[in-house]
């Protein structure tokens, strides 16, 4: 073979090669688009699903003495194999509480769990309007965490005045209603203060995506003990039907102290 002949035969190899190299980008480009958007490519994590909050919400978090696996298949021909275990779930719950960006409304028959105290301690360090509603029996009994929560003017506590038990376990993150509550107050107090409305232009205004409000509800008291040795469920979901049950339901349960700063203003 001589040097023209090697030549043409080299430049042919590479110019295939790059082709192919090419060929292969555009092909997992459009099919890994493609499987994405496909009801199958769901690999149920929550941790991707937080850092999007404009996405729909749909998972359950199960707490069982067994590590859960799920198979789940990836077009064409991948299988992964997720683990669920009481760590992780445990993780996968306050990932959930701290994705909070406006408001979190507890309903909880029992807070317990130290770590959640601290985690809606340091939501309300953030500005994040807290409401939680707790049964009045199991509100002060050892080792609830409500008395080391009411330590803090910006956690806002009531205890169910119903006769009957409120055996509630659900909150609501981010909910639609609490947000135009959030959005009402912060206007009525800025009519209150001269020295804000003297200013207004001269302030910069923060501007939030939009995110989608969720619920969490189950058969889990937000309890260590519950956690680490109970079997317990958790549902969580984005959609808006059911948000707006739960959040009437809230409601229904919180009592203003001052309704007039909300119906004068709306």
């Amino acid at each position: 073979m001589d040097f023209k002949s090697t030549k043409f035969f080299l430049t042919t190899a590479a110019a295939v090669i790059v082709a192919s190299q090419v060929a292969k980008k555009i092909y997992n480009y459009f099919f890994n688009e493609k499987a994405k958007s496909s009801p199958e490519f769901n690999i149920n994590d929550s941790c991707e699903l937080l850092t999007n909050r404009s996405r729909e919400i749909n998972d359950v978090i199960l707490f069982s003495d067994d590590v859960i696996r799920h198979t789940i298949r990836v077009p064409p021909n991948k299988e992964i194999t997720i683990c669920e275990s009481r760590e992780l779930n445990c993780f996968k719950l306050i990932k959930y509480i701290k994705s909070a960006r406006e408001t979190l409304d507890v309903c909880m028959y029992l807070i317990t769990s130290n770590e959640i105290a601290e985690q809606i301690i340091r939501l309300g360090q953030k500005h994040i309007l807290v409401r939680i509603v707790v049964d009045s029996d199991m509100a002060y009994t050892p080792p609830s965490q409500i008395k080391k929560l009411k330590e803090y003017s910006f956690i806002q506590i009531q205890t169910s005045k119903k006769s009957i038990l409120m055996h509630h376990k659900f909150c609501i993150i981010d909910g639609p209603k609490a947000i135009k509550r959030k959005n009402t107050l912060k206007t009525y107090a800025e009519k209150l203060n001269v020295y804000s409305q003297c200013n207004k232009s001269a302030r910069q205004t923060t501007k939030y995506k939009t995110v989608k409000g969720f619920v969490m509800s189950g058969s889990l008291n937000w309890s260590t003990h519950a956690m680490v040795s109970n079997h317990e469920s958790v549902i969580v979901t984005s959609h808006p039907n059911i948000v707006g049950k739960f959040e009437k339901e809230f409601e229904s349960l919180w009592i203003e102290n001052d309704p007039a700063i909300l119906t004068s203003t709306c």
